[in-house]
């Protein structure tokens, strides 16, 4: 009889620590039950990242409260703070979802996890990179600038050049 394999978990990724402008394809939220608190997951995908390869998905994670039965984004959250930054304002009504952060740009701090969480040092081989800072890009912002594209030539092919009068 065969046995199954062991599955194990997505590798915690490993960056150069530093700021990146990176794009966010993918956010959700749940009970977090070994925490006992709401958890916001915003994947984000460096976009100017040049340094050593790396595995796994880079994710900042926002509190939503110790509620079971609801999360909430209290005034002085991180949650609250990104989404008004990322809204230009502060929200319309008292609901939210996560679907704002998707497709965005933000400039982001990695730094590099190398002690546990009773302040012991980690061996190397156990070091893992999170997003400590998220801001979302200016407008005009150097990263901004640098991701869009150049196009020299016309959308459509047919449609010379206008010369100006």
């Amino acid at each position: 009889m065969k046995q199954p394999s062991i599955t194990l978990s997505e590798p915690f990724p490993l960056l150069d620590p530093g700021w990146y402008v990176a794009v966010c394809p993918e956010a959700t939220f749940a009970w977090a039950r070994q925490w006992k608190k709401w958890i916001a997951r915003l994947v984000l995908e460096p976009q100017n990242y040049t340094g050593r390869p790396y595995t796994g998905r880079l994710c900042k994670f926002l509190g939503l409260g110790k509620d079971p039965e609801q999360p909430h984004a209290g005034p002085q959250s991180h949650f609250r703070r990104l989404l008004v930054e990322v809204n230009g304002e502060q929200p319309a009504n008292s609901n939210a979802g996560v679907e704002i952060f998707v497709g965005i740009l933000y400039d982001i701090e990695v730094v590099t996890v190398t002690d546990d969480r009773n302040g012991k040092r980690r061996p190397p081989e156990h070091w893992y990179s999170v997003v400590h800072e998220i801001h979302p890009c200016k407008q005009g912002s150097p990263g901004t600038r640098t991701l869009e594209p150049s196009n020299l030539v016309p959308f459509n092919p047919s449609t010379q050049t206008t010369l100006a009068t």
